[in-house]
């Protein structure tokens, strides 16, 4: 089986192609930079194209997607997201491939008030990211390819995963405080990348139109992970806690005016809970995940540890920018 993964240069794109290459699965790479596969920028369907002539394929995953907090223009990963997606599907339908596996967000859910989704709630993307994932989920089920898989996924982590978790990990590497909002009692669900290529295997294999929610089970509250991560991780952190109608009026503010990278998503995701009901992919599909939170972030911290000097590209696997945040790093009461 021929697989062609774009956005293969990305944090889950390398995890997934060394996955499925370890399989035995010939992979074809493509991504807007990268190394050791084919460089192409998805907006343009003619270079598309023409790089991709003579490649017999089989299956797309298409992972390729603008992150919002790596990008300044908003509209402009909307539209990037929205073509890209657009492309692919031109390209499938004039080679004959007949099975698209497209990872989705849970941030077409934002504006859902629901604590436990299922695959029938009502998307209410409020942010860029999140319709330009809603209108690709509706372009793929409208297409005219057989097999579609769309995934909607929660924050993918792994040994690599830094980019928003870098503020956490400093923290904890600090031995600063960690604050919770309130009670601490929210809980908010994560995936386990090994577990979501376990399941992306299993739909290389099924025949079907079908719309996944993934993610972790058990999901603990903010403070349950915290202690627990604290003492897995051997933080010296303390876990304090700050009312909500002080910190995210503040929040929003310092996000607006550029002094913050935490926005709309992790608003949403520190104020109200979410859980995806797993019912679904685990009967459908025979999956489990194996992994909680706690045991997610523990790996992916220890990784930071070891591995925080060194360069790395993709906005996934790379600390951001905390802004003033940075001054929680010497905040120790």
């Amino acid at each position: 089986m021929k697989i062609l993964i774009t956005g293969a240069n990305g944090y889950y794109g390398k995890i997934l192609s060394e996955y499925l290459s370890k399989l035995g699965f010939e992979c074809f790479k493509l991504d807007r930079s990268i190394a050791d596969g084919i460089e192409c920028d998805l907006t343009r369907y003619l270079k598309l194209e023409k790089l991709l002539e003579g490649i017999h394929l089989d299956v797309v995953i298409h992972l390729a997607s603008d992150i919002d907090f790596a990008v300044s223009d908003q509209g402009l990963l909307y539209s990037n997201n929205v073509i890209s997606t657009e492309n692919i599907l031109r390209f499938c339908e004039k080679r004959g491939i007949d099975r698209i596996i497209f990872t989705s967000s849970n941030s077409i859910y934002l504006g859902n008030k629901e604590e436990f989704i299922q695959e029938s709630a009502d998307p209410i993307p409020i942010d860029a990211y999140g319709k330009s994932k809603l209108d690709s989920e509706s372009l793929i089920l409208n297409s005219k390819i057989k097999n579609k898989f769309i995934v909607r996924c929660p924050n993918i982590i792994d040994a690599g995963r830094i980019g928003m978790l870098s503020i956490l990990f400093e923290l904890l590497e600090n031995n600063s405080t960690l604050w919770v909002l309130g009670d601490g009692m929210i809980r908010h669900q994560c995936i386990y990348a090994q577990d979501l290529n376990a399941a992306i295997y299993k739909m290389l294999f099924k025949d079907g139109v079908y719309i996944f929610n993934i993610g972790s089970e058990n999901v603990p509250t903010f403070i349950d992970m915290y202690k627990e991560l604290i003492k897995v991780v051997g933080s010296q952190s303390k876990i304090r806690s700050i009312p909500t109608c002080l910190a995210i009026p503040i929040l929003k503010i310092l996000y607006f005016l550029g002094l913050s990278p935490m926005g709309q998503y992790q608003f949403r995701m520190l104020t109200k809970n979410f859980q995806f009901d797993l019912d679904c992919i685990k009967d459908t599909l025979n999956w489990e995940p194996t992994k909680t939170n706690t045991e997610i972030l523990a790996i992916a911290y220890d990784y930071y540890l070891k591995n925080n000097k060194i360069e790395i590209k993709s906005a996934n696997n790379s600390s951001v920018k905390m802004g003033i945040l940075s001054i929680l790093k010497y905040i120790r009461i």
